[in-house]
């Protein structure tokens, strides 16, 4: 439940802005299932209006996000630089450095994504803030689907960029075997050891069919006694868990399956 602190809720909808009182409407009402998903991503938050961070915390755990808050430019810079992000989001005008100083102390040690939000939405601000090195803005007042759908634009496109050797990835579907990791749409799948397995040799082998024979031989072993079936029930199960990408699964009569 999202506590409101220090306000009563007639208070709050009388001193808040209606697109503050929207994005909190939107955390309540959003499916419990996706409030309990696992963090896709770490962000250091730094805006010090604390009232508006309350919300935007709410609004991107809601979204599987961890947010750390900073609620002054110096204690923004020592988080950025002493801890690991996948995205700042710094406001810009905050006491003791701006969001502007604090992003450019952090680009001469990290290439971390940086997003501003700001209430300065002139074309030189803007300007201002690409040359000290954000990748992307909004500006106040913000729609909050809008701000977090920036977020994993920012994430996909730094994923997309440092996709390599360890990484394999098909559609939505991206596996990090080095990691152990699956994401679907940006957010974790959690896959049991053996629906990993089938998920990895699938992408590996990727428009072309695998039997159930090859991925008993190499997921159970040679020496498997069991049903055969076995391998449709993991498989199922798997499907399961990815949702709208299960589709991409596709199964070949008499034979086993194909990942495209």
């Amino acid at each position: 439940m999202i506590c409101i602190r220090q306000k009563t809720a007639d208070a709050f909808l009388f001193s808040n802005p209606p697109w503050m009182i929207f994005g909190l409407f939107f955390v309540i009402l959003q499916p419990e299932e996706r409030r309990e998903q696992r963090m896709a991503g770490r962000i250091l938050l730094a805006e010090d209006d604390r009232a508006l961070s309350a919300l935007i915390q709410d609004f991107f755990a809601a979204a599987g996000m961890e947010i750390v808050p900073a609620y002054d430019g110096a204690s923004a810079l020592a988080l950025a630089l002493e801890e690991s992000f996948d995205l700042l989001i710094l406001d810009v005008m905050m006491p003791q450095f701006s969001g502007l100083e604090v992003c450019r102390a952090v680009r001469e040690h990290s290439a971390v994504p940086i997003l501003f939000i700001t209430a300065l939405g002139q074309e030189g601000d803007a300007l201002a803030g690409y040359r000290a090195g954000a990748d992307d803005y909004i500006v106040k007042p913000f729609s909050f689907p809008v701000l977090v759908a920036k977020a994993q634009a920012i994430f996909r496109r730094s994923r997309g960029q440092s996709l390599g050797i360890h990484q394999l990835s098909y559609g939505s579907i991206l596996m990090d075997t080095a990691l152990g990791q699956v994401w679907v749409d940006d957010l974790p799948v959690h896959l049991r050891p053996k629906e990993y397995q089938i998920l990895e040799l699938l992408l590996r082998e990727q428009g072309h069919t695998v039997s159930r024979d090859l991925l008993i031989q190499r997921i159970w072993g040679v020496d498997f006694q069991g049903d055969e079936r076995m391998v449709d029930r993991h498989v199922a199960a798997l499907r399961q868990k990815l949702g709208s990408s299960a589709q991409h699964i596709r199964g070949v009569y008499g034979v086993g399956y194909r990942l495209g």
